[in-house]
């Protein structure tokens, strides 16, 4: 059974805002009510990325940190396992006929562009998000009034975002291109820059952003650049751990576990194979030699 309670709610015309708190003990279905779309924002601290499965994606990690978000179509239902403590989110429950006409896209159309559950990576939803949450907290003068306009404004931005999924398709398809469309390519870019703040993704939650299958996803990906996608996540990686260790304001432990390495002895064993020496040696010799002067190996996305 589900514990869930709701700390704040603003029903308007059209969508209703809350922040609601879950905790449950065993696997939970969940549906997005029938009357409704909903766009939700991770808000609490401290727990593991939500474990869930749909009926066309399979077992997925969501929510990886604080703020991401995620999108649920009408009527669609998943999955959730428990987390170590409660899951506090920022809803925002559309009314059904509402979001459908200002987007434009039916439920079918929106269940063919998102699955059961998509995540989303739009810093324009983030941060009119982020305003909502501030206009609960700290209602002021007009509180409705810019929470109505914030989600209309996010209405707005999904809908921009289902277009350009639906052209990119279309034009992959047409074209016979079965590498990956520039918004795809994009999103992955964006992701790996964030990643010294939230942590380096895993190839499910890249296939997430992306839209398509883990194995569809890695398919696509080589036939668009030539190589794995592992492989570039990791080169990647290495590089970002040639700058810090270059900065030398981490320990070494430190940069391994910013980079997402399971241990020091994991990131030390990669960075060898890559560079030919420890990372200590690394660091030592980058205090003589400027850190230009060493291979960059970088790698690009365009």
């Amino acid at each position: 059974m589900m514990y869930e309670l709701i700390e704040k709610i603003v029903p308007l015309d059209g969508v209703s805002v809350l922040i609601g708190v879950s905790e449950w003990l065993a696997p939970e279905n969940w549906s997005c009510p029938a009357d409704s779309y909903v766009v939700c924002q991770r808000l609490s601290e401290g727990h593991s990325p939500l474990r869930l499965t749909t009926d066309d994606a399979g077992t997925l990690e969501v929510y990886p940190q604080v703020r991401s978000l995620g999108f649920m179509p009408s009527t669609r239902g998943i999955v959730m396992y428990p987390l170590e403590r409660q899951l506090r989110t920022l809803n925002c429950f559309f009314d059904k006929a509402f979001f459908e006409e200002t987007t434009g896209i039916d439920a079918d159309g929106w269940y063919d562009r998102s699955g059961s559950f998509m995540m989303l990576s739009n810093r324009t939803i983030e941060n009119l998000m982020r305003t909502i949450h501030s206009e609960l907290l700290q209602p002021g003068f007009g509180s409705e009034q810019m929470i109505e306009a914030a989600s209309t404004m996010i209405a707005v931005e999904m809908a921009r975002l289902g277009r350009q999924a639906n052209r990119s398709a279309a034009s992959t398809l047409s074209a016979g291109n079965q590498g990956l469309a520039p918004w795809q390519m994009r999103r992955i870019r964006e992701r790996l820059d964030s990643a010294g703040e939230t942590g380096y993704p895993g190839i499910q939650e890249l296939a997430q952003l992306c839209g398509i299958s883990r194995s569809h996803l890695m398919r696509m990906f080589k036939a668009s650049t030539g190589q794995p996608l592992q492989r570039f996540v990791m080169v990647e990686r290495l590089n970002a751990a040639r700058r810090m260790l270059a900065d030398d304001k981490l320990s070494i432990k430190e940069i391994g576990a910013v980079l997402g390495f399971c241990n020091t002895a994991h990131f030390s064993n990669a960075f060898r194979r890559a560079e030919g020496m420890a990372p200590s040696e690394f660091r030592n010799r980058s205090r003589v030699v400027p850190a230009s002067a060493s291979g960059n190996g970088s790698s690009h996305i365009h």
